[in-house]
């Protein structure tokens, strides 16, 4: 017999999706160690020879 909303808190759930799609990772995954690493680089000499005219550019870290 299938399941679906048997439960009543499931039922009465307010969200479908969660807010992040970070809260679906374990802790201990890699993109959050890999996070940590780019926020430690000094990417400041890049991001002097950004123009502030014209499109918006990516973030240097983004990019990596």
């Amino acid at each position: 017999m299938a399941r679906f909303k048997y439960d009543p808190t499931q039922f009465r759930q307010r969200q479908l999706f969660p807010s992040s799609v970070f809260d679906l990772l374990p802790k201990d995954h890699a993109c959050f160690v890999f996070d940590e690493i780019l926020e430690q680089l000094d990417v400041s000499s890049a991001e002097e020879g950004y123009s502030f005219i014209g499109q918006r550019a990516y973030p240097p870290k983004r990019l990596l």
